[in-house]
């Protein structure tokens, strides 16, 4: 964080402090803050490898499986569509809304495939999940910072050396458009390079799957398909 700090000082022509956190001077406190506020602001632009988790969790035979932060131990924010399975019974698990949910119990047959929903924090099943299996599934953290012990992840500075797991360049250029905001200052201009910026960084970011137009449908890969409608029960 301080490594930040002065990088940004020493573009804007600012006094370029020794340290930030636990400072009293007004100054640094607004840089802070106006850091704070970027790093929560790019926490929900998108789902950013460095904040990506996954957690493995055992079935119990209960509609509940827990808390949510009891399964997803890393500052759970969301999880990511799409990666949620059971890989005992080798399905996918799906994500529903609580429409989806109450229409399902409204009804006294079961579905054949599991579904889930988080309410009031906790991870909810149906039907209830035979009891021992793995399911796994990949999330987004908000802790977005990392401390210099390299292995504790945190959604708050405690410290100058305290490690910001955004691209650098993009908080910088969130932080100079922020701070000449609240100064009163044009920002116009840094704000539309800073949205350039952002949404070159989540395209480059991790990895993507290839599309090969050109390959022919009945090509082999590895993976199977088992048909909609053909799923073991």
């Amino acid at each position: 964080m301080l490594d930040t700090v002065q990088r940004f000082c020493r573009r804007t022509g600012l006094s370029v402090p020794t340290t930030v956190y636990g400072s009293n001077d007004e100054q640094v406190l607004q840089i802070m803050e106006l850091l704070n506020e970027e790093g929560e602001d790019l926490l929900t632009r998108g789902d950013w490898q460095r904040l990506t988790f996954e957690a493995l969790h055992t079935t119990v035979a209960t509609e509940s499986q827990g808390t949510i932060d009891s399964i997803a131990t890393n500052g759970f924010d969301h999880i990511k569509s799409s990666t949620f399975w059971d890989r005992t019974e080798n399905l996918p698990i799906l994500s529903i809304d609580g429409d989806a949910w109450q229409t399902i119990k409204g009804f006294t047959t079961t579905t054949p495939r599991y579904e889930v929903r988080i309410r009031g924090g906790e991870l909810l099943a149906t039907p209830v999940p035979t009891a021992g299996n793995t399911w796994a599934f990949e999330y987004i953290s908000k802790n977005w910072i990392l401390d210099t012990d390299g292995t504790t992840y945190k959604q708050y500075f405690t410290a100058d050396t305290d490690d910001i797991l955004f691209p650098d360049r993009v908080v910088l250029k969130g932080l100079t458009w922020r701070w000449k905001r609240e100064k009163g200052f044009d920002y116009a201009e840094d704000f539309n390079s800073y949205e350039a910026l952002v949404k070159e960084a989540l395209g480059a970011d991790g990895m993507r799957r290839v599309l090969d137009q050109g390959r022919p449908e009945n090509e082999a890969s590895p993976r199977i398909v088992i048909n909609q409608g053909n799923w073991p029960l």
